[in-house]
């Protein structure tokens, strides 16, 4: 979460000296001209050391956490643990016409992970580093309701039991029991399983049971998001909490004018998916200035929010 920063004012002491009476008039003296003039006294020497002063006290800062509740939106240096499993030349862009936790307009079931569409036989690197706990198809383990609905796939542990799994995969290069280093090729592209053409489905999961398909992460909050990009996350608070797949409106602005860019259309996540904090995210957005847009009973809502390269803006809204 971002923070707000207060910083304490820094004290002025000002010298200065009492002022001389504008109409004072010197001091007089008689004097006789046949007595010698005294002698000049002998003057003791003077210290021109200056006394050891204490050092200053340093100001202390103290972060104050930035409340997305209360304020348009926060932006966080967010920790992103893993890379992205398809590396440039390749296609490392999520698509976004099946996100996580979206359905294609009711078209498809919900989906728990998101797709990287490349052609067969892309290298498949590993997210972060860990070890291989499962490397075969699932037609005797299931990893979802069904059997052989990701095909060939590879999972990994990493740490704080979190999983990042590999689906659909022409082809495995590693076993169980081998460790392995972020960027690592695990696997190649394919179309096995559930999938209708060739892509990577990339999920990541959290906690003990990996094969717990209620278990998955956005990846989108994990990834980090490529060069000059940053990461966008919107909560909706609402009595009831249903806002199950809420149409959003999201236009890139330039940052210095009126002028429209882009524009995505999204929504939020299917039912099912109460158990996260959050509604939505969007990863590898360019930074700058943004535009979410939505309706509800209410009416038509408007927030320009500001997306940072390599950070997270979080952004709540309250709604009927």
């Amino acid at each position: 979460m971002k923070r707000f920063i207060y910083f304490p004012l820094s004290l002025l002491i000002i010298a200065c000296n009492l002022p001389v009476p504008a109409d004072a008039a010197p001091p007089t003296a008689l004097m006789d001209t046949n007595t010698p003039p005294p002698s000049t006294p002998t003057l003791a020497p003077v210290s021109t050391d200056l006394p050891t002063l204490p050092p200053a006290p340093t100001p202390t800062v103290t972060p104050i956490p930035c409340d997305p509740i209360t304020t348009d939106y926060c932006i966080s240096a967010w920790v992103f643990p893993f890379q992205r499993p398809i590396l440039p030349p390749d296609m490392d862009r999520v698509d976004m016409s099946y996100m996580y936790a979206s359905t294609q307009n009711r078209k498809r079931d919900p989906h728990h992970g998101v797709e990287f569409q490349n052609a067969f036989g892309t290298p498949v690197h590993a997210a972060g580093n860990g070890v291989v706990v499962f490397a075969d198809s699932d037609k005797a383990t299931k990893f979802a309701p069904w059997n052989n609905f990701y095909g060939n796939l590879v999972v990994i542990q990493h740490a704080d039991e979190m999983y990042t799994l590999y689906a659909h995969l022409s082809s495995i290069l590693v076993q169980v029991g081998d460790e392995v280093a972020v960027g690592d090729v695990i696997g190649q592209v394919g179309a096995t399983g559930g999938a209708t053409g060739p892509h990577l489905h990339f999920e990541v999961r959290a906690g003990s049971d990996y094969t717990e398909y209620f278990s998955t992460q956005n990846p989108e909050l994990w990834l980090a998001p490529p060069y000059g990009m940053g990461a966008l996350s919107i909560t909706f608070k609402a009595g009831n909490e249903k806002n199950y797949e809420r149409p959003m409106v999201i236009s890139k602005y330039a940052d210095d004018s009126e002028t429209l860019q882009f524009t995505y259309y999204v929504s939020s996540y299917a039912k099912g998916f109460e158990y996260h904090p959050e509604d939505c995210v969007l990863n590898s957005l360019q930074a700058g200035r943004y535009k979410i847009a939505f309706s509800d009973v209410g009416g038509l809502h408007e927030r320009f929010v500001v997306v940072a390269e390599g950070r997270l803006t979080e952004v709540v809204f309250e709604v009927k």
